[in-house]
């Protein structure tokens, strides 16, 4: 127990512990084991607070409340299992429905383990999580993808190539095609040059 801090109040908080340890770029993860009605853990008062710390949103299994006061929060992009009006000490006694098993351990959200320090990637209601040491390889694999798809974006609006062919493993001419095409667009690309010539050497053609 914190000095100073009566218990009934500290028991009462569990939900803001791990908030007073948040510094920028940390992102709030928790596994509310999707619990919607009477689960909310997270309103706009400690959403504000934790969007201030991390500069980030929340990683939330389970349902958040206020969400229009979350949804004035800027930056606070996130990514949670539902939303209710409710609230986890709602209840006769006042009493706690969940309580806090650990901070900074390994937890679960969905299928995914989630372990202190991983890099937290969510987009367009997905979430994954990144191994730190993973991370540069990920970045870069997911940049040749990118370059990749324009390409085929490209060819097919072109109709050089079906749908079928670029959805495929790329034939030989294909992927001579893709590393001309690379060549020629060298500084248009949103991806660094000196990236797109190191992957250029690794190529055969």
């Amino acid at each position: 127990m914190k000095k100073g801090i009566p218990k009934t109040d500290e028991s009462k908080s569990q939900n803001s512990w791990p908030i007073d340890m948040l510094v920028k770029g940390d992102v709030y993860v928790v596994n509310q084991f999707g619990a919607h009605e009477d689960g909310p853990t997270v309103g706009d008062n400690l959403g504000n607070s934790i969007y201030t710390k991390s500069g980030n949103g929340i990683v939330y299994d389970g349902a958040i409340r206020d969400i229009n006061g979350l949804r004035e929060i800027g930056g606070f992009t996130s990514l949670f299992r539902s939303y209710h009006p409710s609230h986890h000490l709602n209840n006769p006694d006042g009493e706690l429905n969940t309580t806090l098993v650990g901070i900074n351990y390994p937890t679960r959200i969905g299928n995914a383990t989630v372990m202190p320090g991983d890099v937290v990637l969510g987009r367009d209601g997905g979430v994954i999580f990144i191994p730190p040491h993973l991370v540069e390889r990920v970045v870069k694999t997911s940049e040749i993808v990118r370059l990749r798809d324009m390409f085929g974006h490209e060819r097919l609006r072109q109709q050089a190539y079906t749908p079928g062919q670029i959805d495929s493993r790329w034939t030989d001419e294909i992927e001579k095609d893709f590393s001309k095409w690379l060549n020629e667009h060298l500084d248009e690309l949103p991806v660094p040059k000196e990236q797109i010539q190191e992957y250029l050497k690794t190529r055969t053609w």
